[in-house]
């Protein structure tokens, strides 16, 4: 056996049997009813090395390991996933398990939530045939890619979605007035725009619009003439 898998297999049977904890953080009253999408606004961002503490540099590339090893690591990284409430929401039917120990490690450093009560999708289609790590088994964007139902984005482009699943355009989101003067409408800061993206989907036609991460714009000063 490789001499790094079993203390892998050990570390990541440890963050099963005792999870993370939960992201700290208050409640905004307009959000008191749905706890799910709190979470979702108020839960930074990390990665899995962060959540679980376990090195990118202790886990082993597939080709280093065996053929009956190969579903030993799949396998405990799957029970990984399913214990932190974290779906890969595009993954193939009977994906090879070395190709799939390469798509966690190739995902370890990205950008995630935790989110234990509403749970977090992971995409990994690239929208490409070329790029995709699913290749030609991709039900996306490879040949044989099931027709997306009305109202889904193109692959690689999501990254919102409602609790069906079902991916949510932000360019379609209705938005107020209020943000048109708030200093955050259209940060180059991608986790802002999620951020407000979401307060804005819980506005329901005829309420008035609260956002309590709101901030003025600041005018712009005077200049001399």
């Amino acid at each position: 056996m490789h001499p790094y898998l079993p203390h892998l297999l050990s570390d990541i049977e440890s963050v099963i049997k005792i999870l993370p904890p939960a992201p700290y953080y208050e409640v905004p009253p307009h959000l008191a009813e749905m706890p799910e999408v709190a979470e979702m606004e108020e839960s930074p961002i990390t990665t899995l090395e962060e959540l679980t503490g376990i090195a990118i540099d202790s886990i082993p590339n597939f080709y280093d390991l065996t053929y009956e090893e190969w579903p030993l690591l799949a396998n405990a990284f799957k029970r990984l996933l399913e214990a932190l409430n974290i779906t890969i929401v595009d993954l193939p039917d009977d994906f090879p398990d070395d190709a799939y120990i390469n798509l966690i490690v190739c995902h370890w450093h990205e950008n995630i939530q935790y989110l234990p009560l509403g749970g977090f999708h992971l995409e990994c289609c690239t929208g490409k045939e070329e790029t995709c790590p699913y290749g030609e088994d991709c039900i996306r964007c490879g040949p044989n890619a099931l027709p997306m139902p009305e109202g889904f984005l193109p692959p690689g482009t999501g990254g919102i979605f409602m609790d069906d699943g079902t991916p949510v355009d932000p360019s379609l989101v209705h938005i107020p007035d209020l943000c048109l003067s708030c200093s955050i409408y259209l940060s180059e800061d991608w986790e802002d725009n999620i951020l407000c993206t979401l307060t804005r989907m819980n506005l329901q036609e005829g309420e008035e619009f609260e956002c309590f991460a709101y901030r003025k714009e600041l005018d712009e000063p005077n200049t001399p003439e």
